[in-house]
């Protein structure tokens, strides 16, 4: 545990760190996070998940099983989620934001910095396949999570549809899953000097991912949410993993996929989900401590999977 800890998630949230110093000193500020996540988002993380797509056999990094039994998980923790909100009594927004953050997970800059790390290149294309499935599932949900507990709001209406639609046709790692997939599927390759600049794009997308994750570390409203933000913890970093590892095995997954599976769960709540929260009538101030919190959480929760089954 110790050799994964100082080899592998104390140099991933070095990076984290050296973001969070970088605006505490002001190096980085609100106008620079902005653009450089819109970079990340919508250009690097992209071409990092359609490189190794497009590199890898589909058939030998595509199952069906292990599809199955994480999105059973996340169906399992949705309901879990909902059950606590009633036993803890969550009021007001914060009910929508305590369901998304128990399941929506940051996949595309903390579950991919994770594997690609730890696991290394080779793996990272069974990862983004299975990632693909997950992320709409989470998209999907999320949107339906804030919007039957926002006030005055159905989700039955055009409205709640369209935003759902939106929200994951608009996601470029979404789009660009759906584009890789059915070319890797059919054998499609990239050509190689296209295959160069996507290199060159790749290698730039978890580094900054990780400073402007810790840019944007905030933990000023902890103290008036602390019965939430446990809960949260207790379900995403560690109910969530376990059950979705339960699955797997339930289902017979494949050896090589199991790993890959538990770390996209077990990422901390998204970034995205202060947005959505925002925009939704959910509780932004819950959501930007939640990611916060558990993103910092999550070196030790991904230090003990790692110890576990790597």
């Amino acid at each position: 545990m110790l050799n994964i800890l100082v080899n592998t998630i104390l140099p991933i949230f070095s990076i984290i760190l050296l973001g969070y110093l970088l605006q505490v000193k002001g190096i980085i500020d609100p106008a620079f996070s902005k653009t450089a996540n819109q970079l990340v988002f919508n250009i690097g993380i992209p071409a990092m998940v359609i490189n190794e797509i497009m590199r890898a056999p589909f058939r030998e990094n595509f199952n069906m099983l292990a599809v199955l039994a994480t999105l059973a998980a996340i169906g399992f923790m949705l309901l879990l989620s909902i059950g606590a909100v009633r036993v803890l009594s969550v009021q007001g927004g914060r009910r929508g934001t305590f369901v998304q953050s128990s399941f929506h997970g940051n996949i595309g800059y903390m579950a991919y910095a994770i594997a690609f790390y730890a696991l290394g290149e080779a793996n990272f294309a069974r990862m983004a396949i299975l990632s693909s499935f997950i992320m709409v599932a989470q998209n999907i949900l999320a949107v339906w999570a804030l919007t039957i507990y926002s006030p005055g709001f159905r989700l039955s209406g055009p409205r709640g549809i369209a935003l759902i639609v939106k929200n994951v046709v608009t996601n470029p790692i979404i789009a660009t899953i759906a584009v890789a997939l059915p070319l890797c599927a059919i054998g499609v390759t990239i050509p190689s000097p296209l295959q160069k600049g996507l290199d060159i794009l790749s290698g730039m997308a978890l580094p900054t991912a990780l400073i402007l994750i810790g840019s944007s570390l905030s933990f000023g409203t902890l103290g008036t949410m602390v019965k939430e933000i446990v809960s949260i913890g207790m379900l995403k970093l560690f109910v969530l993993p376990m059950t979705g590892y339960l699955f797997m095995v339930a289902f017979n997954v494949p050896e090589p996929l199991i790993l890959p599976g538990v770390i996209l769960l077990a990422s901390p709540p998204a970034t995205i989900s202060y947005v959505m929260a925002t925009e939704l009538g959910g509780d932004p101030e819950l959501a930007a401590t939640s990611v916060s919190v558990f993103t910092l959480a999550s070196a030790v929760s991904y230090t003990v999977i790692l110890s576990l089954l790597a």
